[in-house]
């Protein structure tokens, strides 16, 4: 009896990014001609980041390296796959097999972040722009001032995430050296994901003119 060689298909699956190591992706399918053969699976090529692994007797694919399941980065992984039989000798086709990935809402980032600005300053002067970035291309995000915002010192621009003076009078370097804003920036995709960090605004020093009033004595 002449040994045949199996038979593997073109065949996808989806997955949503970010899925943790170890959940199930699905199950390579294979056949071969040849009755009680063990078929044995193998990955051979763009496996990007170790991505994904396959059990070499059942085919069931897995994700093995959960970072590396980014939709913004690699939207579809594509591999090579092999199937190999246990005959004499033995024989093995090979495959593409196709890992697309699902995109999800990601929560935007946002780090802590400092900004000076000299006491006194004229309401509409400006502090500085708040820095936010979103994995996900293309969504629109919206800052806003959550608490720490002593009597209105500040505002912030919804869109663009400048900060401006609001109460000039509150910009007191010696009642109040600084201000920690928590800030909130939020996005318009599926959920409203946010993100919340401190802003610390230092009050520079700026020299006063002294105060003389109008005084009587008498002797």
């Amino acid at each position: 009896i002449t040994n045949q060689t199996p038979t593997i298909p073109t065949q996808g699956f989806q997955i949503p990014e970010n899925s943790p190591n170890g959940s199930f992706i699905g199950t390579v399918l294979a056949s071969d001609p040849d009755t009680n053969q063990v078929l044995t699976y193998s990955i051979l090529s763009g496996n990007v980041s170790g991505a994904v692994a396959i059990d070499t007797l059942t085919g069931i694919l897995t994700v093995a390296n959960s970072s590396a399941l980014n939709f913004e980065i690699t939207p579809t992984i594509s591999l090579q796959v092999e199937a190999e039989d246990n005959g004499i000798p033995s024989l093995s086709s090979q495959a593409t097999v196709t890992v697309s990935l699902i995109d999800l809402n990601e929560a935007p980032l946002i780090s802590n972040q400092s900004f000076a600005i000299a006491e006194n300053s004229a309401n509409g002067s400006s502090v500085g722009t708040v820095v936010a970035t979103d994995p996900d291309a293309g969504q629109t995000k919206t800052f806003s001032i959550l608490s720490g915002n002593t009597n209105g010192a500040f505002t912030i621009h919804p869109l663009t995430g400048m900060l401006t003076v609001a109460n000039s009078a509150v910009l007191n370097f010696e009642t109040t050296p600084s201000i920690a804003l928590i800030i909130k920036v939020q996005d318009n995709g599926t959920g409203n994901l946010s993100s919340q960090a401190t802003i610390t605004i230092s009050i520079t020093d700026v020299n006063e003119v002294p105060v003389l009033n109008n005084q009587s004595f008498s002797i």
